[in-house]
């Protein structure tokens, strides 16, 4: 981000005046109090940023030092996908990331396919610019069944992206947080649900449970956290995939852990926007936490999402990675096939007993 960003900033704040609808039922909702939406732990540093802090982050400093020795600009590496590509085999629960915090999850049992899509944004929120294209088309997306939104930021609830999914989808059922039932009725979003923590959501083969996050919210300019957000489980034929969404590090992923009452085999944890640390650490944590954090939720494995898609932080387009890879032990031959890795093959790195996929977007894991 450059000089642009600061008048650009500005300008949000005043184009931020439109006002979202509230909904009346979040005074009800046990996670309301005090006039909004609260984290399990003690959340005071989460009231939202206003423009002006902003400003001061991008002016004022002070800068974190890089993470990783020679450090460039270079993009993360996109592989192409079909429709084909996306469709677990039979038996299997398959895993692909679009890039940012937006994943196609499918599960195929007994010929029955289900779709899940996380967090999806298929442009690009307002002022932000892409860096990386969708590695597939928009319109070659296979029949989406469910949509799991992890909270009210514009670069994870994407109005344009809903609407056209739902076009193309008429049974499709958009999961939210709760305090947005008026929000997407307004936003002609059609069936959706607006959850509470631990409600589940399922058809056939999977089931889909809303837990706890620690983060905020805001659409408008006077809606700081009064809508929800959490995070997800996935469950599908006996396999856990967890969907972080976007959190810093807290107490609930040890809650996560207890309330599942088993291993997650995969859980997608955010590592970017994690610069500069004094501005970020409270909502987004970075690659050391999520390692930490993959202990804490008793996952098996752990695959790294919201890196190398937006610029949203300090940290270059593949600094979260790189500095991720620093920190683990890997084999001397690719030992991870995967669906269509890059030429040389793919490893799971290793932490702490904990399995670690760098992958790129793109990039997909069969689980079975």
């Amino acid at each position: 981000m450059n000089l642009i960003f600061y008048p650009a900033t500005l300008l949000l704040a005043f184009s931020s005046f439109y006002c979202f609808p509230l909904d009346p039922d979040r005074l009800k909702s046990p996670s309301y109090r005090e006039g909004r939406y609260h984290n399990l732990d003690p959340d005071e540093e989460l009231q939202g940023k206003s423009p002006l802090a902003i400003l001061r982050w991008k002016v004022l400093g002070p800068k974190d030092p890089p993470t990783v020795e020679g450090l460039t600009e270079e993009l993360p590496l996109v592989l192409e996908r079909n429709s084909e590509d996306l469709i677990a085999p039979e038996g299997k629960v398959r895993v692909v990331w679009f890039g940012h915090a937006t994943v196609w999850i499918s599960s195929t049992k007994n010929g029955k396919t289900v779709n899940v899509l996380t967090d999806p944004i298929f442009e690009a929120p307002i002022l932000v610019s892409r860096l990386v294209e969708l590695p597939i088309p928009k319109e070659d997306l296979p029949p989406v069944d469910f949509v799991v939104v992890s909270h009210a930021h514009r670069d994870h609830l994407d109005r344009d992206t809903l609407r056209y999914l739902r076009s193309k989808n008429p049974d499709l059922l958009i999961l939210l947080p709760s305090g947005m039932q008026s929000f997407s009725e307004e936003e002609k979003l059609g069936k959706t649900v607006s959850q509470e923590l631990g409600q589940v959501s399922g058809k056939d083969s999977v089931n889909i449970t809303f837990l706890p996050a620690h983060h905020w919210s805001r659409m408008g300019f006077t809606d700081t956290n009064q809508y929800f957000w959490g995070s997800y489980s996935i469950e599908a034929q006996g396999k856990i995939v967890y969907f972080a969404g976007d959190t810093g590090y807290s107490s609930h992923f040890k809650n996560i852990s207890e309330r599942l009452g088993k291993p997650i085999d995969l859980a997608l944890l955010p590592i970017g926007a994690y610069k500069p640390r004094w501005f970020m650490k409270y909502a987004h944590i970075g690659p050391e936490e999520a390692l930490v954090a993959t202990k804490d939720l008793n996952a098996k494995s752990f695959a790294p999402i919201h890196w190398g898609t937006f610029p949203l932080g300090d940290d270059l387009p593949k600094e979260p990675m790189l500095d991720l890879k620093q920190r683990l032990s890997f084999p001397s031959s690719p030992d991870t096939q995967g669906i269509y890795p890059s030429s040389d093959g793919i490893s799971w790195g290793n932490k702490d007993g904990v399995k670690i996929l760098p992958w790129t977007i793109g990039s997909g894991i069969d689980l079975e």
